[in-house]
């Protein structure tokens, strides 16, 4: 899209960087086309089928490319095989960075980070949050008994660097680069005679499971990083350091990135999930060339159809198809890509939540795919035989002279049977060509393009409004749209009609601020208002579920004829919590502000502070499980929908930007 790119060649060019990016979890520019929405869907090979969309599926800006990545994890963990690799015997470094949302700990309840060995015995390490006397904002050293008690107080609801060195005999803990406690002497042979087992995000029998991300942990046995203070790193861990033995929570899926060894096998156990969110900013900023787009699919009558055409039909010649995949539900059997005719060619997750093709026969790769995390699938038949790839390893390798003829294609679903409940990144169909072939291929890391004999390649990069973060793919609910009459900066804004609009979305962790801090912003212009509360931003569902917040631009417990910018969260009053001292008037700009920082929080119109109090509960916004929407509410039907432009929405999660009266933005937020 040519705006998105003019947009960060400017700001390339004025060298205009958010230092605190990286806690950036949504930023909607409502740049683009006049009522552009996310609902036309495109064909970007030479066909340019028409793709005609069921249900309400929608597409955005969450795909497997791009290096920034930790791993979520509130109900699961990782572990690797034992490994002589992680018998620590002499120096080594433990590293990691990590974003607690947890402030419930206590002296019987501690987070673990990393653990290696068998439980708190003498020949275990163990990486925690909590200390001996239950402190839960302190990072230690546990080995059968705590062998430093951290001293410093991570930020928790933020990113933080903590490692644990040994150099010689003398152990140190380092928490964003300091010294965290007393050097503790040992030559404890950690593992020595024990599992050599590593437990990531939990300890060895599953429990204390982390409460948070956790990003680049790395382990490196047999160097000491770091042995007095430092600065963090800034980027990415290196996939090749001397001695490293263990890399993970890096990349778009749960494996060993480690390039120093042989990389490990991760097991994922239960559900942790691989999320954008991390401490490192993009270096560039969102493009249709390095990122692309995905299409969402909510499980229940989401699907995308082709036309029929002898372009899908391969007869026993050579194909390849593929895509990349992330499941968010294994409930039950689901299809990525079905062929419609007789022979059908189809790919998907047999009941078992393996990856499975099919031909004319059942071929199940074994591979499962019950984590929410990114899977590249391929099938390419060379010379009647077909070759099967999940995440750039070969499968299966099976003789193939299956026929099949001229069809149409369905994408997620089987004309509603077996939905696909998550997100799917760059079908490509090619004909006559095999492209793939060997044990091993190299998995893309960039959007697919159409190559010589391309049929069909659905790319997903046509929303109207989408998130610069790279985190969301939102739907435009009835006619929410991109207005480009009346806007704020850049190109356009998002218009609600006040009439059933509103954008929503899946779940995902990274809208969740638990009790961190945070910032929730953007610029809104007011046609009209109704006799209620037309909802601006948030998740009030009519329940005033426990944490929920809600912003809208009026007063009902005030009366009709006041018209002030208020928010409510539940666990203070069903009444709202803030409502602001001065009125609004429509047809008018005003920069909206909503900060959170430690208990303060505040709401700011045009960088002045217009309400405040002091909050201690947890808030969770949730695009799913709460009913969270942008512009428009559904608790109290046509009164709960906003009439008006909203412009520049950003959430910083972890952050809060403001905390005096302040100028506000000048410009359009930046990019990266």
């Amino acid at each position: 899209m040519l705006h998105h790119m003019l947009r960060a060649a400017a700001q390339r060019a004025f060298n205009i960087l958010d230092p605190y990016f990286q806690y950036v979890t949504m930023l909607l520019h409502g740049d683009g086309t006049n009522g552009a929405q996310n609902n036309t869907f495109l064909d970007s090979s030479t066909n340019n089928f028409t793709i005609t969309r069921n249900g309400n599926t929608t597409q955005g800006t969450f795909t497997p490319y791009g290096s920034n990545w930790s791993n979520y994890m509130t109900s699961g963990y990782l572990t690797t095989a034992s490994n002589a690799d992680f018998a620590l015997s002499a120096d080594f470094t433990v590293e990691c960075w990590v974003f607690s949302g947890d402030s419930s700990l206590d002296g019987s309840t501690r987070r673990r980070i990393f653990h290696t060995g068998g439980g708190d015995v003498a020949a275990s390490l163990q990486l925690l949050l909590g200390t001996s006397a239950g402190n839960s904002a302190v990072i230690s050293v546990l080995n059968n008994g705590f062998l430093i008690d951290g001293t410093i107080s991570v930020v928790t609801s933020s990113w933080n660097h903590v490692a644990v060195t040994r150099s010689g005999t003398s152990l140190k803990l380092f928490v964003n680069g300091v010294q965290s406690g007393s050097t503790a002497t040992t030559s404890q042979n950690f593992n020595s005679g024990t599992s050599n087992t590593v437990y990531i995000g939990a300890n060895s029998s599953g429990g204390g499971i982390w409460q948070g991300y956790i990003s680049n942990l790395s382990v490196v046995n047999g160097t000491a990083l770091y042995t007095s203070a430092f600065t963090p790193p800034t980027a990415p861990l290196s996939t090749g350091t001397t001695n490293q033995k263990l890399l993970v929570c890096q990349v778009n899926r749960f494996i060993d990135s480690n390039t120093a060894t042989t990389a490990k096998t991760i097991t994922v156990n239960s559900t942790p999930s691989v999320q954008r969110f991390s401490p490192f900013s993009p270096t560039t900023a969102y493009s249709t060339s390095v990122i692309g787009g995905s299409g969402y699919f909510d499980g229940s009558g989401d699907y995308l159809t082709t036309p029929s055409s002898a372009d899908f039909g391969f007869s026993t010649g050579d194909f390849t198809v593929e895509c990349w995949v992330y499941p968010l539900s294994s409930a039950a059997q689901r299809l990525v890509f079905f062929s419609n005719d007789m022979n059908n060619l189809d790919i998907g997750f047999s009941p078992a939540n393996t990856f499975q093709y099919y031909n004319g026969s059942v071929i199940n790769t074994g591979i499962s795919a019950a984590s929410q995390q990114w899977f590249h699938f391929a099938a390419s038949r060379t010379s009647g035989t077909t070759s099967v790839y999940v995440n750039g390893v070969r499968t299966n390798n099976v003789s193939d002279t299956s026929s099949t003829t001229t069809r149409s294609v369905l994408v997620a679903s089987s004309s509603g049977t077996f939905p696909f409940n998550g997100y799917i990144n760059d079908v490509r169909v090619i004909k006559g060509t095999g492209i793939y072939s060997g044990t091993t291929i190299t998995v893309p890391t960039a959007p697919l393009t159409a190559v010589t004999n391309t049929k069909l390649l659905l790319n997903y990069t046509n929303a109207g409004i989408l998130d610069n973060a790279m985190m969301n793919d939102l739907e435009t609910v009835g006619n929410a749209q991109i207005s480009t009459s009346v806007k704020k900066y850049g190109t356009g804004s998002m218009l609600f009609d006040g009439n059933g609009d509103n954008l929503s979305g899946p779940t995902t962790p990274n809208l969740n601020m638990s009790t961190g801090n945070w910032t929730i912003e953007c610029w809104v212009y007011i046609l009209s208002r109704t006799l209620n509360y037309p909802l601006i931003f948030g998740n009030n569902n009519g329940g005033y579920t426990a944490g929920a917040l809600s912003i809208v631009n009026s007063n009902a417990d005030s009366g009709a004829s006041i018209d002030r910018f208020c928010l409510s969260v539940k666990d203070i009053s069903n009444a709202p919590t803030l409502v602001a001292s001065s009125t609004n008037s429509s047809n008018t700009w005003y920069h909206l502000a909503v900060v959170r920082n430690g208990t303060s929080l505040v709401m700011y119109r045009d960088g002045t502070s217009v309400a405040s109090t002091t909050i201690s509960s947890s808030i969770v916004f949730d695009w799913g499980k709460l009913g969270s929407r942008i512009g428009g509410g559904n608790w109290d039907g046509a009164q709960s929908y906003f009439n008006g432009y909203i412009d520049d929405l950003r959430i910083t999660k972890g952050f809060a930007r403001y905390t005096a009266t302040f100028t506000p933005p000048t410009a359009a937020f930046p990019n990266n």
